[in-house]
């Protein structure tokens, strides 16, 4: 377990600079602390609470997050979150990680070979679509235990949508998202809250740091740096995937 509580540091880090860093909780909560799948992924949610609380308050006092934006997207997640969690024990995690592993992998890629050579760049994006996009968000990452970001963050990057406004946005969706999942969570024993509290306290910290980095990198940079992010985080999902 203390090897649990050493990670959750650099996973904020990860969380507050390209969003993506908590894939790496719900794993190593099942490897290293001996959870169960849904106890880590529920446990997970609740400590995704505290980085969403402190990402959002750090990219919002750089005046980076952009409400209405992260707004719809909430809007579609927050329901869709319950949901997932819920679902969660109808599929083997195999398959939960091969579908993440496709996605995230598959967008970093492309954002980084392909869509560095185009200039084209979206601020927004038409509401029907924002809001689509958060259903699909919240559902599967409630269903998986891995925070919004991790889904969130490919599908923004694909659609052009700014890094830095992806990474905000996905610190402000994280709040109402990690709390309807850990309500579907909690309504079946599996989550630790006192492990969570405290993994989310440490995290939140890493959090701090993270926001920081991501604006002292130039856009250009933090794309190509969330990019490579998703290939090496799409590469460890496939090998989850494998030994699950």
């Amino acid at each position: 377990m203390l090897a649990v509580l050493l990670v959750a540091v650099p996973v904020g880090v990860l969380i507050g600079t390209v969003g993506v860093g908590g894939v790496v909780l719900p794993p190593a909560l099942v490897g290293l602390g001996g959870l169960d799948v849904h106890a880590a992924a529920g446990t997970s949610s609740w400590a995704f609470l505290f980085t969403g609380i402190v990402g959002t308050l750090g990219y919002a006092r750089r005046q980076a997050m952009p409400w209405r934006f992260g707004g719809l997207l909430t809007l579609g997640a927050a329901p869709a979150a319950a949901a997932g969690a819920l679902v969660n024990g109808l599929l083997p995690a195999a398959v939960l990680w091969l579908v993440l592993a496709v996605v995230t992998a598959g967008s970093g890629a492309y954002n980084l070979w392909f869509r560095m050579k185009t200039s084209r760049v979206r601020e927004d994006l038409p509401v029907a679509a924002t809001v689509g996009i958060g259903v699909v968000v919240g559902f599967g990452s409630a269903l998986t235990g891995t925070g919004g970001p991790v889904l969130l963050v490919p599908a923004l990057l694909a659609l052009g949508v700014p890094a830095l406004t992806t990474v905000a946005a996905g610190q402000l969706i994280q709040l109402p998202l990690v709390g309807f999942a850990t309500l579907g969570y909690a309504a079946h024993g599996s989550v630790h809250f006192g492990l969570g509290t405290l993994l989310g306290v440490l995290a939140g910290l890493g959090a701090l740091l993270g926001t920081q980095l991501a604006h002292r990198l130039r856009q250009q940079h933090l794309h190509r740096v969330v990019s490579a992010a998703l290939v090496v985080f799409g590469a460890f999902l496939f090998v989850l995937a494998a030994r699950s």
